[in-house]
């Protein structure tokens, strides 16, 4: 075990408060683009998740975002309208729906990309200030505290 030096205790707190500032403040963004993009918030979320989830199930989509599987129709009828997702059956199981992200139209994609673009270069700015061993260390240490969020999320739904 590492001595817990006061360094190495200050480090720590800072930390959890900037994970803590970072989830809080992803939310916000996440519901300031969706403002913009005129969809509802937890929609942006749904989108969000099938850009780093990939193609997932309508059941999948609802436990990860929290919500019933009634509501993930709603927000998938509504995504599809729009031209964000299309369902396609799930070849093993006929019965389920498999959501996906759809290619956009030539004026959806503009509209979200000018959304997104401003934190894309601020972010590829900031890349540039560390080295690929920093970035390892970074990516190593933001999955590991993803993957202990999602555990916790799991854990505090099933009670």
């Amino acid at each position: 075990m590492t001595r817990l030096t006061a360094r190495r205790r200050q480090l720590l707190e800072a930390l959890d408060r900037e994970g803590r500032r970072s989830g809080s403040i992803g939310s916000l963004h996440g519901r300031a683009i969706a403002d913009r993009a005129g969809i509802h918030g937890t929609d942006f979320e749904c989108l969000d998740v099938l850009d780093w989830a990939g193609p997932i199930t309508a059941g999948e989509l609802a436990r990860h975002v929290g919500i019933t599987s009634g509501a993930v129709t709603g927000v998938i009828d509504r995504l599809e309208r729009l031209g964000f997702v299309r369902r396609t059956s799930d070849p093993r199981d006929r019965r389920r729906v498999i959501v996906e992200l759809e290619l956009l139209d030539e004026d959806r994609r503009a509209q979200m990309g000018a959304l997104l673009s401003p934190l894309q270069e601020d972010i590829s700015e900031l890349n540039e200030r560390f080295d690929d061993d920093q970035l390892a260390a970074v990516l190593e240490w933001l999955q590991a505290a993803n993957d202990a969020v999602e555990r916790s999320t799991r854990r505090l739904r099933e009670r």
